[in-house]
């Protein structure tokens, strides 16, 4: 169990790390929302509900695929490398232009100052948006469908993974309910470093972690 526990936090880390402007949104929801911490509850519940439904449906119906196919787990590693490398690599050559970035700022303010039905919408908008951190979170999935536990262990690995994956999206609030009064203007100093450095970002991610899942499909097909 705690081989299998080490393996979906690192999958749920690195799809954390795939979803940065989750933590942009949520920022923002703090910042504009008249009721902020119910907002932004709702929007990490919709992308919570949508992650736990995931994962369900993939358990229910891959699951078998991966406990009796030992090589079905790498190959779904080279597939993530070779996605994340790909959009490493677009990053490097692709650039915002100011009134790209202009729009993403304003499609993300919209979102802020939403009701809560619509928050918790735009939790599972978001998370289908980024396509590549659900795809590393089931990355994880996987490691508990090929690992010999019962339903419990395989829920409780499954809840941590989340846990680790939704890190974007309740971090913020986090900080806000840590100190209310001086939250708002870490938040808005982390948005404007995220919104400026989120090619950077792109490009490191994209590459570290290709590099990484790889190494971890090949190393375990050879």
């Amino acid at each position: 169990m705690g081989d299998l526990l080490g393996q979906v936090v690192f999958y749920g880390l690195a799809a954390a790390l795939a979803a940065p402007v989750a933590a942009v949104v949520t920022a923002l929801i703090l910042g504009k929302s008249r009721r902020p911490v119910p907002s932004a509850l709702g929007f990490v519940a919709g992308a919570a509900s949508l992650d736990a439904l995931v994962a369900v449906v993939f358990l229910v119906a891959f699951g078998g695929t991966f406990s009796s196919n030992g090589d079905a787990g790498a190959y779904v590693d080279v597939a993530l490398g070779v996605i994340f490398g790909g959009l490493g690599i677009k990053a490097i050559f692709s650039e915002d232009s100011p009134d790209e970035a202009a729009a993403r700022r304003t499609r993300a303010d919209r979102i802020a100052g939403a009701k809560l039905a619509t928050l918790f919408a735009a939790g599972l908008a978001v998370q289908v948006i980024n396509a590549d951190a659900l795809a590393v979170f089931l990355g994880g999935i996987k490691e508990v469908a090929k690992a010999n536990v019962s339903s419990g262990e395989a829920t409780i690995a499954v809840l941590v993974s989340l846990a680790c994956m939704l890190i974007p999206y309740y971090a913020p609030l986090i900080l806000y309910l840590a100190s209310p009064a001086r939250a708002n203007a870490r938040l808005g100093e982390m948005i404007g470093w995220m919104l400026s450095h989120s090619r950077t970002l792109e490009i490191w991610i994209g590459l570290a972690f290709g590099a990484i899942f790889l190494a971890k499909g090949i190393g375990a097909l050879t």
